[in-house]
């Protein structure tokens, strides 16, 4: 290898190290972040545990003093009985602090009742033998000296004592395991709630999904009938009016909410852009009272698949003349939307059960529950769709 190909061997790697160096640098950060956040909650539980069983320590110190007071033992001070009793709670702290990281590591071992048994049984178990074997070295601190028998020393002086205490340590365990199966329950339901929206959020994108193309279509439809007929200029006129069209629904596909007054100018294009079609044989007439549209929030895409539904069944159904009737008013806590168009005296009875009529209901009840409707009536001559919608600020 010659001297300029060793150098720039050499350069290579130099910058290839250089340049791991942020990357192993943001990694150790992490990992003692990762470290400390641990040691944190581990300390915070250790003092959390301290602080309940120093607060048992007061109580039962304050019951055995007015016990002694009301029995005539009045030698007894409160400040006496609870240096007295102090020794005996490092064990108890130990082990609700010991369950508390346990149970904060191994959440899964303590998922179930079965599972939460077997962790009793062993964890009692344990404590027994600590337990044992922190009194049996208190006594050999006080007395200076090893004790003759360890287990004689258990069997003369501690059996009630034990169950006592093993009574309290099954009181911590239930307190332990009670604290668990809540924020299990609770995981389990947030759980439950992320699947429940991700499958309604999931639900909505097919729907409005559904709605886009088949809009996509229709604007075509009306271009390519401009194009049949030899009208070049309103034939680019229409797709200058479908670019708008489709800027706004690629706009309005990437958020949940829009206000009410984009709609109704999403609704004005569309109209526009089928009058270009259809010329004068549609006739589109307007009723929209004054109101806050630009801060009322409504779903993408809303009013237009009612509006085609309108020209649909209006015009197409009624030997090509028709018109489309739209009205648009507060309606106490709420708004509503009314279109009417003319059906044809052969046209069967409508139910409302289109592709846009359809999807509309279910985007109305995912979104709206029972708090929004979508009403069909058909009267003599005549087919009235009213969208009735809360009224709901559009978020910032």
């Amino acid at each position: 290898m010659s001297i300029a190909a060793h150098m720039a061997a050499h350069t290579a790697a130099h910058t290839s190290v250089l340049a791991a160096l942020p990357e192993a640098d943001e990694a150790a950060k992490a990992k003692v972040a990762t470290r400390g956040m641990l040691l944190g909650k581990a300390v915070h539980g250790l003092l959390v545990c301290t602080g309940l069983w120093l607060l048992i320590w007061l109580l039962m110190a304050l019951a055995q003093t007015a016990d002694a007071a009301n029995t005539g033992r009045t030698s007894l001070s409160l400040l006496q009985v609870l240096r007295l009793s102090l020794s005996a709670f490092p064990p108890y702290i130990l082990f609700s602090w010991v369950l508390f990281l346990h149970a904060w590591r191994r959440p899964q071992q303590w998922a179930s009742p079965e599972k939460q048994i077997r962790v009793f049984m062993v964890s009692m178990s344990l404590f027994a033998l600590v337990w044992l074997s922190y009194f049996w070295l208190l006594e050999l601190l006080r007395e200076g000296a090893l004790p003759d028998a360890w287990w004689a020393l258990v069997l003369r002086n501690r059996w009630y004592s034990l169950f006592y205490d093993l009574v309290l340590a099954g009181g911590a365990f239930s307190v332990q395991a009670f604290v668990v199966s809540k924020a299990n329950a609770q995981a389990r339901e947030a759980a439950r709630q992320r699947e429940r929206s991700d499958h309604l959020r999931l639900r909505l994108l097919l729907l409005q999904g559904q709605l886009e193309p088949h809009f996509l279509f229709n604007a075509l439809n009306s271009i390519s009938a401009l194009v049949r007929a030899a009208d070049r200029g309103m034939a680019l006129t229409a797709l200058t009016r479908v670019s708008e069209l489709l800027r706004y629904a690629l706009r309005a596909s990437k958020t949940e909410w829009v206000s009410v007054q984009d709609e109704l100018n999403f609704m004005r294009d569309y109209l526009q852009l089928q009058s270009l079609r259809y010329g004068e044989s549609l006739s589109v007439q307007w009723q929209i009272d004054e109101a806050a549209w630009e801060r009322a929030a409504c779903p993408p895409l809303m009013f237009q698949p009612l509006v085609e539904n309108a020209i649909h069944h209006g015009l197409e159904a009624c030997d090509g003349e028709g018109f489309v009737a739209l009205s648009l008013r507060p309606d106490g806590d709420g708004l509503r939307l009314t279109l009417r168009n003319p059906v044809g005296a052969e046209t069967p009875r409508q139910r409302g059960h289109g592709l846009g009529l359809s999807a509309t209901r279910e985007r109305l009840q995912l979104l709206y529950g029972d708090a929004a409707r979508l009403l069909t009536r058909q009267e003599a001559g005549s087919f009235t769709t009213e969208l009735i919608l809360p009224w709901r600020e559009l978020p910032e």
